[in-house]
C-alpha cells in the first residue's frame, strides 16, 4: 500500500472535488471549512484484489473512495464468504464499529478494481470535533447516513423477494452490475448464482437494453 502525503492540498486539488461534493450533501460548509477538513487527508492506492482491511485487524482510519469499487464481506466458520455490502466511488468506507469501540474489525474490505482513496485518521477527526461544533454535526450526519443504509439493507433482506432485492441493488449499485463477478452479487442478495442468472434472464425480457449485463 502506497501512502502519498498531500502538501497543502495543491497538487491534488481536483481529488478533493468529489469529497467536497459529498460534504455539500451532508452539511453546508464554507470553503475554508472544506479546506480545513481536506488538510487532514492523505491518499492511498490499492491494486485489484488487494485488501484495505482484513477481519481481525484493528484500524484507526476512515477512507473516502475516489475511484474503484470494493466488497465488504464476512468469513464464516466453515470458510465461506458472505458479502455485507459494496462501495463504489465517492463514498466513505471503513469498519465504523471497529473505530468506535477500538475492537478488531469483524469483516474484510477488498478492492475489486484498482482504487484511489483519501485517508483520514480517526484520532484526527476526533480532535477536529473539539475545534468547532460544526465538525460534531458533520460526524453525526455521517453516522446517520450509515444507519439509514444499514436499516434499508436489513429491510430488503427480511421483507423483499429476490427479484426486488436485485432491483434495489441495481438502483444503488447499478454500474457495478457490469463490473463485478456474478457470484459476489448473488452473495450480497442472499441467493445462489443460478438463481441470479434466472432473475437476470427475466430482467432482460422486460428491460430494454439490459442484454448488456455481464454474466461473468
Amino acid at each position: 500500500m502506497i501512502i502519498i502525503l498531500i502538501h497543502g492540498g495543491l497538487p491534488l486539488v481536483n481529488a478533493f472535488i468529489p469529497l467536497h461534493t459529498f460534504l455539500d450533501r451532508l452539511l453546508p460548509l464554507t470553503e475554508d471549512q472544506k479546506k480545513r477538513f481536506s488538510s487532514l487527508f492523505t491518499t492511498t492506492t490499492l491494486a485489484k484484489g488487494e485488501h484495505l482491511l482484513r477481519a481481525g485487524d484493528s484500524l484507526s482510519y476512515l477512507y473516502f473512495s475516489l475511484s474503484g469499487c470494493f466488497r465488504l464481506y464476512y468469513s464464516t466458520y466453515d470458510g465461506k464468504e458472505r458479502i455485507k455490502s459494496f462501495c463504489a466511488a465517492n463514498d466513505f468506507i471503513t469498519s465504523y464499529t471497529a473505530l468506535l469501540t477500538g475492537s478488531p474489525s469483524q469483516f474484510s474490505i477488498q478492492a475489486l478494481q484498482p482504487a484511489n482513496l483519501l485517508r483520514l485518521s480517526y484520532p484526527d477527526l476526533l480532535a477536529l470535533t473539539a475545534e468547532d461544533p460544526i465538525w460534531e454535526r458533520l460526524a453525526r450526519r455521517m453516522v446517520e447516513g450509515l444507519y439509514v443504509k444499514k436499516e434499508r439493507r436489513e429491510m430488503q433482506l427480511l421483507t423483499l423477494s429476490a427479484e426486488d432485492r436485485y432491483r434495489c441493488f441495481l438502483e444503488e449499485f447499478g454500474t457495478l452490475d457490469k463490473e463485478i463477478p456474478q457470484y459476489y452479487i448473488a452473495s450480497y442478495l442472499g441467493i445462489t448464482p443460478v438463481a441470479l442468472s434466472r432473475i437476470r434472464a427475466q430482467w432482460r425480457k422486460v428491460q430494454p437494453g439490459s442484454d448488456s449485463i455481464n454474466l461473468s
